[in-house]
Formats: C-alpha cells, sequence, structure tokens
C-alpha cells in the first residue's frame, strides 16, 4: 500500500516552471499562460527547450526527460506545470529517475497525457495536480480554470474543492478514499506496465476523464482496466465531463447506459460531469492523492475533496 505524502505549499513569489513532456507548444499561447501564472503570484520559468519540434512532441525524447529531470533536481523549483498535453510522456517512462522523484517530489500539474507521470508519481506516494495547463486553459484565464481550486491544491488556502450540480449520479451509495485517475485513454495504455493504476488494497475513489472517444472505446477502455485489475481497491468512480464522447442521434442507447455496463457488477457509487480535463466550461483542479468523499443518493451526486495535499 502506498502512502500518499504532503508536500510544501506554495507561497507568493515562489518559483513555477514550465515543462513541455508532450506535444508542441505555440508560442503566443505559452507566453499568455505564463502571464497568468505571474498574475497570481508566482515567479515562472520556462524550461529551455520548452518551444522545441521534433514529429508530434516538444522535441526528441532524451531533451524532454532532461528538461523534466532538470526541474525536478532544482532546489529553487516549487512546482512544475505542464504546457500542455498531447502526446509523448510515454517515451520518457522507462528512463525515468525514481530515485530523484522520490529525493526531491514536486506538484506536476496537468492533464491528458501527463495522466502517465502522474501515475509514476502515485507509485511513489507523491500527489499531482490534475488541472489546467499554461498554454491551454491558463492562456484563456479565468474564464477557462477555476481560480479557487487551483490556489487551493497549490497553497493549500481557501477551502478544498466541492462539486456542485453539474455532478450527476449514475448509481447511488457513498464512498470515501484516495483520489486517483486522470485520462482513460492513457490509464488503459499503461495497463499491464510498470507504471500502471494501482488500486489492490486500498481504498480508491477513481476519477476517469478523456475526450472524443466514441461509447465502445469507452467502454473497451474500462473493461481493460477491469481485466487488469486496476480496480481491485475502487470504491467509487468519477467520470468527467466526456465531451464528444456521447453517441449520435440515431443510437438506441446512452452513454450513461454504457458507463454502467462497463462496471456491472461493482457494488459502488457512479457519478458523471465533473469538471476536470478535457472540459467545456472552467477547469476544475483535482489534487490526485488526496482523501475525498463521493455521495450520491435522492437525484444528486457530490465529490468533496477531504484535505490539501500541501502543507
Amino acid at each position: 500500500m502506498t502512502t500518499t505524502s504532503r508536500l510544501r505549499a506554495l507561497r507568493p513569489g515562489d518559483l513555477i516552471a514550465v515543462a513541455a513532456p508532450a506535444g508542441p507548444v505555440d508560442q503566443e499561447r505559452l507566453s499568455r499562460g505564463v502571464a497568468e501564472l505571474e498574475r497570481l503570484g508566482f515567479a515562472v520559468r520556462v524550461a529551455e527547450g520548452v518551444q522545441d519540434r521534433t514529429g508530434f512532441t516538444a522535441g526528441p525524447a532524451q531533451a524532454r526527460l532532461a528538461q523534466l529531470h532538470g526541474l525536478v533536481a532544482d532546489p529553487e523549483v516549487r512546482a512544475i506545470v505542464c504546457a500542455r498535453g498531447g502526446a509523448g510522456v510515454l517515451h520518457l517512462l522507462p528512463s525515468l529517475d525514481l530515485a530523484l522523484l522520490r529525493a526531491r517530489p514536486k506538484l506536476v500539474v496537468g492533464y491528458s497525457d501527463v495522466t502517465a507521470l502522474h501515475l509514476v508519481l502515485s507509485r511513489l506516494g507523491i500527489p499531482g495536480l490534475h488541472g489546467p495547463m499554461v498554454a491551454r486553459e491558463l492562456a484563456d484565464g479565468e474564464a477557462a480554470y477555476d481560480r479557487a481550486s487551483l490556489w487551493h491544491a497549490l497553497t493549500g488556502e481557501g477551502e478544498p474543492w466541492t462539486s456542485g450540480p453539474e455532478l450527476q449520479p449514475l448509481r447511488d451509495g457513498t464512498a470515501e478514499g484516495e483520489l486517483r485517475g486522470g485520462c482513460l485513454s492513457l490509464l488503459a495504455a499503461c495497463a499491464g506496465t510498470p507504471w500502471s493504476l494501482q488500486t489492490a488494497g486500498e481504498r480508491v475513489v477513481l476519477f476517469v476523464e478523456d475526450v472524443g472517444e466514441p461509447p465502445y472505446r469507452l467502454d473497451r477502455m474500462l473493461r481493460q482496466l477491469r481485466h487488469a485489475g486496476a480496480l481491485a481497491g475502487v470504491c467509487g468512480v468519477v467520470f468527467g465531463e466526456l465531451r464528444g464522447c456521447r453517441p449520435g442521434p440515431e443510437a438506441q442507447y446512452r452513454l450513461e447506459d454504457v458507463l454502467l455496463e462497463a462496471l456491472a457488477g461493482l457494488e459502488l457509487p457512479i457519478a458523471v460531469g465533473l469538471p476536470s480535463g478535457h472540459v467545456s466550461t472552467p477547469n476544475v483542479t483535482l489534487p490526485l492523492g488526496a482523501r475525498v468523499r463521493l455521495a450520491c443518493g435522492g437525484g444528486a451526486a457530490q465529490l468533496q475533496v477531504c484535505e490539501a495535499v500541501v502543507e
């Protein structure tokens, strides 16, 4: 069983580094996102090589790996916010310096392809933040991300995030446990690897989100996780908005039916609609590794973050 440690809370003026472990980055959006982090009161350093391009990634794998290792090793860097997702993080995992990550644990903020990195950190007992990225939501300002949840996740200040009416119940019940998960396609891609989602022997509330995946692929990936034993310790499941994942108007089934069938036989609460990751509403920051409580019943659902991952 992995115990997640709390990290030092960020303070105004602390240095946040911007990394590009995945896809190539748009310069104009990068600049706007950096300005937004500075507006929040942090010093910002864009790592060398962030604007490189090699195929569908932000530079060669070895360069991206060295960039990440350098930011982790730097004692001045208090947190790392990814520039964007895309693809390419899986290239880095076999060569990650796990001893370095353990010795200098830092918050990593991101979603999509960054889920693969969050899985590695989770295995080391290091929390991660499933939240807005520099050249994505942060570039569009507070209309695109939830400032309060990001601020609490980084600094511990304010109230922990609690979901609103956008979260809808699919199966009633209550569950309390450690929050894990992320982008479903990455969770499935890591099944059977040394970085796969692990929940056996624990109580885990699983958060799952994705974008543009047809229902049959969601079904396939959820069943892949089940068959791989990745849901062994899951006591509740919360789906994201699942933007662009609903069946066409000619379909004789609903997305909700597909999700329930894929998880049939698991006696646990299930909800859908949490606005974190690939969403059309302000992107909420979820502290992976924090204790959360999911309650579904009476036609309503609520996910409550019970603690900060910083102190």
